[in-house]
């Protein structure tokens, strides 16, 4: 009965996800020296935040809101590599030179701080041979790597 319901009751939890988050992954890759930035956020939620302007909208969304900077403060270029839906996902993927690695390196991700007041962003960081965690939330700025 209990496993029953739960097949009923959990999709519905899903489909509203009362929580509005979105996770980031950034990844150093010391063969091309550069970081990896994939972003995976409820579609619903980014839509809202967007609009239905498509890719071009979602880019111009996207760059002031997830941004890098070195250790000295000097902004790491972020190419766009596209964005793509999967379900009720869509997915953000951002590459740049990294060539010192992660360690220092300066984060802001504030995607859909300013549309929803519970939203939570976390970004995990693996770099020289370590994984390690940000969070944020509505007027955080950016944050250091350790």
């Amino acid at each position: 009965m209990v496993i029953w319901l739960a097949g009923l009751v959990l999709p519905a939890f899903a489909a509203v996800h009362p929580m509005h988050t979105a996770v980031a992954e950034l990844v150093h890759e010391p063969a091309t020296r550069e970081v990896i930035v994939t972003i995976r956020a409820f579609a619903d939620d980014f839509g809202t935040a967007v609009g239905a302007d498509g890719a071009a909208a979602a880019e111009v969304y996207v760059r002031p809101r997830v941004t890098l900077a070195d250790p000295a403060g000097q902004p790491i270029g972020l190419r766009w590599e596209g964005i793509t839906r999967a379900g009720d996902i869509v997915q953000i993927r951002l590459r740049g030179e990294a060539p010192d690695g992660l360690r220092g390196m300066r984060v802001r991700m504030t995607l859909m701080c300013e549309r929803f007041e519970d939203q939570v962003n976390i970004v995990r960081a693996t770099y020289a041979g370590r994984t390690t965690s940000l969070l944020f939330t509505r007027g955080d700025q950016a944050k250091a790597l350790p």
